[in-house]
């Protein structure tokens, strides 16, 4: 430091430091500071430290001066290192305040002549940092600078340890008792109309909040939602407003800079730790109000993203392949924002974790809302997982025990990311949901949809078809009707569509299910602006009046408009809460929405529920059949005593009509709320204000609400629901939830009794087969209840189609009417000066596409475009402009529109159409358009449209018209190209792409290759490349952007390549603008490489000298192997004896394994070790079997039920760990003389009765053996497996036929699962035992045919009101019971079945089934399901649809093999393993399932025909997507037969 850079002060000493906590933490007392960073892979860290010009703490350190001055530090692997964590302590001098020192680390540099890293080395941001250098609030949104390039900050501890709560403590109050506000930090209190005392330094900032609580209490609000306040980068937006030349910004904040800083620019002091301590105020003041704290958390990506530019490094530089999911090297972008993070690595969960503890336990917060928080279910692969490893470190984390879960449960993959109603929890159920299908159904009821009215009852009793099915409770459900995310309230009543021109771009979602009450936008019209104020009362009134805990967006209390904007991301002003509006709406829409936020709570026994809503709280009445949106109800408060409340009536007019409302008689009913009304008459400030409805009925207007309510004794109540239930006695709430049911299984039907598509399956697919179990329980109870009951004799399964409700239009005015034109006669065809170029020449079967180019004269042109078997409908010519090569569609300019021939020229965004003529003499159809000389044009690129439906191109790429360029100088620099590698062996390639040219040059010699391509594309392009191997994989994957070339108008750029890494092909894609990937055609581009002789040697001598070292090795390791295998047996038994040693060391569990192969035995003791438990696992080997190194292929298991594999958390992995997979790791032993040893650290856990165990249930695991590529288990040969704990009791079946549910229950969640086979059997077994009871009797007449046709005892049973003394006599309680329980046990065969075939429950693939054998099954059960059909009526609807999952597959299979097996002998293939026609026969020998008879049917196809894709994708069209494409096909084998061989072998 100081004037010797690097150089360490003498009073500053280092130590070996701790791995936690995360990131840089001073000791409470100061004088030491501890900083970490995890790194895993690196061989090399540096810590870079930067003391600032005139820190206040230099004079203490030795050597320094006020100038400040940096320090590189070094750790050593052997003491600044535990697994993959690297960390470091300095030890200050006394009177050092190390606070505002900045810090980066720094990761395997290249040091210069000093030993200290390069000056360019890459300086990586700490992903843990508690404070940063960047900009305060009166920066905001600074242009002109220097970049957003943030450095870590030793915050001041003080901010950080000495905070003063003032023994404020969290509200902690219920979820169900929540009234949420999402709010903007900034947007909140910026507007200068908002009068906040020092408003220069506090507007926007968390303290200006705090100055605003009041106006929150008023409300009556006690949470508060914020967008987020983590450290983003508000520039990151380099667009201006068109409309007013407005530099916009990242306002909203989604792209999160660092995930443990408060948002500096949200603080009003530019001090170190200003934010920390200005967040910790407001959040102290909320809770002294009694309002919770809610975080929007942006964990789904990062603004280290694919997308813009960014001048910071921080996760992907330390590890993208742990941070970020990948594919193909490259970012994924489930997210739509660039780059998916990676939540379910066990490293990256761990900072999760770590960082929603800091803020719940440093900074109090009381929850977070998950934004796209199905990206966090993603595994590495980027597929949804119903168990992921980060929801479940949260819910097992101690910290965040009192914390609240919202998430949002999509992403921006459909469908498998649409999670609504199905979230994980990772324990008992916790997590609430942003209630999507609540906003989309509310908003297109109050608007006048049709056939929503079942949708609707549904949603504002508490959705319980989302939500109770796996134990969660109404307020899981976070109701809301606009969020920050699309229009405001008052937007969502004034316009039909988005207006964000103001973006600069045409974002956002226009999916808005709005109405405009008949005007886009602002108006003075008094009855429109009525009606847009009755909508936004009827929205707030659906929102507050529901089931759910409610959620409203900031400034919507009073009606606030982003003008039409539904994607506010980059708008500030326009985003601002207006308190000058707000204060206008006092007493009108403000004073409504705080008086029914004060009547929920008031009522809060009826929505603050615990429970879902039944008959008793809620009592219908309405006309479901009747498709007008009148919906009316009377809701039942049971905690209503003495002379108190009795019933709420609310009914909603959705529509066009006055409707009445009948009031049930002699009973007092009051009005509390009608929306028709003026205020204050809208609602009633109390209930003495309330006003007495005399007559029998209430007119309700068009689109309005009311809430009436009465008062009754308690004695009444039971009358007064008796005499009201009359009015519709079959339209109770069952009935409207029956048809939500019955309408969700019509689609599931629907979709899965046909042939299943592999792709379908996948996606279905469910790792824990207890989570599977639990999901049949709750569809056969669907299935054997309500479900059933609703379906009548011959229903129809079809939905009606919904169609949405459109108001009459109005009578246009007479000044809009006009007559209609006549027929006028076509213009002239624009004249051209000359011969013309023929530019395309196309058949398109029995049509014809040609193009010519004309000269006008006025050195222009003309482009005559004619088309010929189109018909004479409507034909138009859909086209855009290009104006340089690479570049997009554009709009062509007036001129040209306007003088277009037949017809002028109409524009949309980014296209233009104009409309052919009617055929010719010759039967072509023109269009001809003029182009000036002035207009730059490079192509013209088009498709033709037929209305409705018709789109006409050559094979997948628009047609192109090209004009003819003048001489580039592209040829002069791929000649520059071509000279600068001679000398070296040199290949050329060109390529036209997009109209423009691109040419690479590879050249390869001794040292490597290079790669330079030139290009005349003249736009921004990335080349996304790597080295191919003879499969047409990439063997890694990089990008680099193209430059700017010494030549106007050319870029170019230059890949090296290392000698390892050259292949016989380059293989890339290139990117342009709008994410725009291009390939050459279907596939990748490839440039072949020349062979040259220098590098061939170069390789040659060095694979020699691997091979010798290789062989040295292995000569040593054979011969003590032969010196130590004379006397095994006698060591073995040693090391048996030894075991009761090692046993009375495994105090909690013991186990010895006998290993197959007869290769050794291994012991496996836990005992307690401290605070936690060790796992010791010592093994004797025979030297044959264990070569010289052994490695412990392991898994750990998180039930006694589930033996399938997870990937052990991170702290439990011992040094040397590899992470293979999301399912197990890799640990090498440590071997002396054949004994293996290896100890794993367990952390603890306590029960509910206070014991302490082994936080990890159990392991599984297999030795392998890399040098003999051996794999070693149990004798039995299935995977080694030992348990720490006690298995728990087992919980059974508690419903009817206990014996046969536990024995599916049994079969399907023990060690292997079950074969199809035997699935079927056990199937067949079961239905066997239900038909062999007795058949003889009443029992077996009643299920006879002739019966049920005499006596129709569905209509018996509708017609039971009438107390017919023949009713009873013909309908048998018994026989009921009986008819029960057969649905008991056939809702559980269907099901069961169901989910076989559906791919949810697991095939064992290990047992020998022979396909005859499988063949066998499936038609006994096939045949026994047929016979059960034809002699019990009363369960053919289950028999069939149980028939239609039984798939077939065995037969076929069987024929399949020997068809492979002849062509193995045929063309002398070995049966070895591996091989790829070798592993086929094998499956389909051993276990054949319907979806592998698809899969070979296809390629023996493909291989009859000589390689015909065609024929592939015909035989197989099911399984397209699941199976892909064969792989590369070399050589003829047998021409008669028209064989080729797949050399490659498939995954499968």
């Amino acid at each position: 430091m100081g004037q010797s850079g690097g150089k360490m002060p003498g009073n500053l000493q280092l130590a070996k430091g701790e791995p936690r906590p995360k990131g840089c933490c001073e000791s409470p007392k100061g004088g030491e500071v501890n900083f970490t960073i995890d790194a895993p892979g690196r061989g090399s860290v540096w810590l870079y430290l930067l003391l600032p010009e005139g820190h206040e703490g230099a004079s203490t350190l030795e050597g320094v001066d006020s100038s400040g001055g940096e320090l590189y530090v070094q750790l050593d692997p052997s003491t600044n290192k535990t697994g993959d964590t690297w960390h470091v302590k300095l030890t200050l001098p006394g009177g050092f305040d190390p606070k505002g020192a900045k810090y980066m680390w720094i990761l395997d540099p290249k040091l210069d002549q000093h030993g200290l890293p390069e000056a360019n080395a890459v300086r990586i941001l700490d992903p843990c940092a508690k404070c940063l250098d960047s900009r305060y609030a009166k920066d905001w949104n600074k242009r002109g600078g220097p970049k957003f390039s943030p450095m870590a900050v030793v915050p001041d501890r003080r901010a950080i340890y000495e905070f003063d709560w003032q023994g404020v403590k969290p509200p902690n109050l219920h979820l169900k008792d929540l009234v949420i506000y999402e709010a903007h930090v900034r947007g909140f209190t910026r507007n200068p109309d908002s009068k906040l005392q020092d408003w220069d330094a506090t507007a926007g900032t968390f303290l200006g909040f705090i100055q605003k609580i009041p106006h929150l209490l008023k409300l009556g609000i006690n949470a508060v939602e914020l967008l987020p306040v983590y450290e983003f980068d508000e520039t990151a937006c380099p667009r201006k407003n068109p409309e007013n030349g407005e530099q916009l910004c990242n306002f909203w904040g989604y792209s999160t800079v660092n995930f443990f800083v408060p948002m500096q620019r949200f603080s009003s002091r530019d001090r170190i730790g200003a934010a920390i301590v200005g967040f910790k105020t407001l959040v102290r003041e909320l809770h002294r109000q009694g309002i919770e704290v809610i975080l929007d958390v942006v964990f789904n990506h990062t603004a280290e993203g694919a997308w813009g530019e960014h001048f910071w490094h921080s996760w992907a530089a330390i590890a993208k392949n742990r941070y970020y999911i990948l594919s193909n090297g490259q970012d994924t972008n489930y997210t739509g924002c660039g780059n998916t993070v990676n939540a379910n690595d066990p490293m990256c969960s761990d900072w999760i974790v770590e960082c929603l503890s800091y803020w719940v336990d440093e900074m109090h917060v009381d929850g977070f809302r998950f934004d796209l928080a199905s990206a966090l279910t993603r595994g590495n692969d980027g597929k949804v997982s119903m168990d992921p490893l980060l929801i479940k470190k949260m819910a097992n984390e101690p910290k965040l025990k009192r914390a609240k879960f919202i998430a949002e449960a999509w992403d921006c993959s459909w469908p498998d990311g649409y999670l609504v109603g199905k979230f994980p929890s990772g324990g008992p159920p916790r997590w609430a949901e942003w209630n999507g299908i609540f906003r989309d159904t509310i908003r297109c009821f109050i608007k006048g949809d049709e056939g929503k009215k079942g949708d609707f009852a549904t949603r504002i009793c508490g959705s319980s078809d989302l939500f109770k099915h796996n134990g969660r409770k109404p307020f899981h459900s976070i109701n809301f009707i606009t969020a920050h995310d699309g229009f405001t309230l008052k937007d969502l009543v004034s316009y039909n569509g988005k207006h964000n021109t103001c973006n600069g771009e045409n974002s956002g979602d226009d999916h808005n299910n709005s109405w405009n009450c008949g005007h886009e936008g602002d108006t003075g019209d008094g009855g429109v602006n009525h009606l847009r104020s009755r909508q936004i009362r009827n929205f707030m009134v659906a929102l507050f009046m529901s089931a759910g805990t409610p959620m409203i967006l900031y400034g919507d209390e009073y009606g606030r408009s982003q003008r039409g904007c539904n994607n506010g991301w980059c708008q500030d002003a326009r985003c601002w809460f207006s308190w000058s509006d707000s204060e206008k709406q006092e007493n009108n829409l403000m004073r409504f929405v705080r008086l029914l936020i004060s009547l929920r709570k008031q009522y809060a026994g009826i929505f603050n529920r615990e429970e879902f809503m039944s008959n008793k709280d809620i009592w219908w009445r309405v006309h479901w059949d009747d498709p007008y949106n009148y919906i009316c109800y009377v809701l039942h408060d049971h905690h209503a005593t003495g002379q108190g409340y009795a019933g709420l009536m609310v009914a909603f007019n959705a529509g066009h009509e006055v409707r009445c409302c009948d009031l049930p008689q002699d009973k007092p009913w009051y009005r509390i709320i009608d929306t028709n009304l003026p205020a204050p008459k809208d609602i009633c400030e109390n209930e003495a204000s309330s006003v007495k409805i005399t007559s029998q009925s209430y007119v309700m207007q068009p689109y309005s609400c009311i809430v009436l309510k009465t008062y009754s004794d308690k004695k009444s109540i039971k009358e007064y629901a008796r005499t009201d239930a009359e009015y519709g006695a079959h339209q109770d709430i069952n009935r409207h939830m029956k048809e939500v049911i019955k309408r969700r299984m019509s689609m599931e039907f629907t979709s899965s009794t046909g042939t299943p598509h592999i792709q379908d399956i996948g996606k279905r697919q469910s790792n824990e087969a207890m989570e599977r179990m639990q999901s049949m329980v709750r569809m056969r109870s669907l299935m054997s209840g309500a479900f059933m009951d609703a379906i009548e004799e011959g229903e129809s399964l079809e939905t009606k189609k919904e169609e949405a409700f459109q108001p009459p239009p109005r009578k246009p005015s007479r000044e809009q009417v006009q007559k209609k034109p006549s027929k006028l006669p076509l213009p002239a065809k624009p004249a051209t000066g000359g011969e013309g170029a023929k530019v395309i020449d196309t058949d398109l079967g029995d049509k014809r596409v040609e193009a010519i180019l004309y000269p006008d004269g006025a050195e222009g042109r003309v482009l005559e475009v004619r088309a010929k078997g189109f018909g004479g409908g409507e034909l138009i010519f859909h086209w855009g402009l290009i104006e340089s090569f690479g570049a997009g569609w554009s709009n062509a300019p007036e001129q040209v529109c306007n003088a277009s021939w037949p017809d002028k020229t109409k524009t949309f965004p980014g296209a233009n159409q104009t409309v052919f003529s009617d055929a010719e003499d010759d039967g072509f159809r023109r269009v001809m358009i003029p182009f000036p000389r002035n207009v730059k044009v490079k192509a013209v690129n088009f498709v033709l449209h037929q209305p409705p439906k018709g789109w006409h191109k050559p094979g997948h790429q628009d047609f192109t018209a090209e004009w003819p360029q003048a001489e580039s100088l592209f040829s002069a620099a791929a000649d520059r190209a071509t000279e600068a590698e001679s000398g070296k062996s040199v290949r050329t390639t060109r390529w036209k792409v997009r109209g423009g040219n691109l040419m690479g040059v590879g050249a390869v010699w001794a040292e490597g290759a290079l790669v330079h391509f030139v290009t005349d594309l003249d736009t921004e392009l990335m080349l996304h490349y790597g080295p191919g191997d003879a499969y047409n994989k990439w063997v890694f994957a990089r990008s680099e952007n193209f430059r700017s070339a010494p030549e106007d108008g050319v870029k170019e750029i230059v890949v090296k390549l290392k000698p390892e890494e050259v292949t016989k092909k380059f293989m890339f894609v290139l990117k342009f603008p709008g994410n725009t990937w291009v390939k050459d055609g279907a596939d990748d581009f490839k440039l072949w490489l020349p062979e040259d002789e220098s590098l061939v040697q170069a390789r040659l001598s060095k694979e020699a000298e691997k091979e010798a070292k290789a062989q040295a090795k292995k000569e040593e390791v054979k011969q003590k192997a032969q010196k130590m295998a004379s006397n095994f047996d006698q060591q073995l038994q040693q090391f048996r004896q030894s075991r009761p040693e090692r046993k009375q060391s495994g105090k909690i569990h013991f186990q010895s394994i006998t290993l197959s192969e007869q290769a050794g035995d291994v012991d496996v003791a836990c005992r307690r070790a401290g605070d936690g438990f060790v796992v010791q696992i010592t093994g004797f080997l025979h030297p044959d079997k264990a070569g010289s190194s052994a490695l412990l292929h392991w898994g750990v298991l998180n039930d006694f039920r589930d033996r399938h594999w997870h990937c052990p958390p991170e702290e439990c992995l011992p040094d040397g760990s590899k992470i293979m997979d999301a399912k197990a790791c890799q640990t090498p032993f440590e071997l002396d003389d054949g004994i293996l040893r290896l100890d794993i650290s367990l952390p603890t856990s306590t029960m509910s009765d206070g014991a302490c165990v082994p936080a990890i249930p159990g392991m599984a695991f297999v030795i392998r053996v890399p040098e003999k590529d051996k794999w070693l288990k149990c004798e039995d040969g299935k995977d080694c497996v030992a348990f720490f704990r006690d298995p728990p009791a087992k919980q059974g079946w508690k419903g009817g036929w206990q014996e046969q549910v536990n024995f599916i229950i049994e079969s399907e969640t023990k060690w292997g699962h079950m074969t199809l086979m035997h699935r079927y059997n056990n199937c067949r077994d079961m239905i066997q035992t239900w038909s062999s009871r007795s058949n003889t009797g009443e029992a077996a007449m009643r299920r006879m045919p002739s019966w049920s046709a005499t006596f129709n005892k569905d209509a018996l049973r509708r017609a039971s009101w009438s107390r017919l003394p023949s009713a009873s006599l013909l309908i048998d309680p018994e026989e009921e019971k009986s008819e029960e329980q057969d649905d008991e046990l056939w809702s559980w065969i269907f099901v069961w079945q169901r989910f076989s075939f559906m791919r949810l429950l697991d095939w064992q693939r290990n047992y020998n089934t022979k396909p005859r054998e499988l063949a066998g099954a499936t038609d006994s059960l096939a045949n026994k399901i047929c016979s059960v059909w034809k002699e019990y009526p009363n369960i053919r609807l289950w028999a069939r649809w149980t028939l239609a999952t039984i798939g077939r597959g065995g037969n076929q299979g069987q024929a399949i093999r020997d068809e492979i097996l002849h062509i193995m002998h045929r063309n002398k293939i070995p049966e070895t393993k591996g091989h790829f026609y070798e592993e086929w026969h094998q499956k389909l020998h051993n276990n054949t399932t319907p979806d592998d008879v698809g899969i070979c049917k296809a390629l023996l196809a493909f291989l009859r025909t000589g390689g015909k894709m065609e024929e592939y994708w015909k035989a197989g069209r099911a399984v397209e997507k699941a199976f892909g494409s064969p792989q590369d096909i070399e050589g003829c084998v047998d021409p008669q037969d028209r064989i080729f061989i797949v050399q490659s072998r498939p995954q499968v």
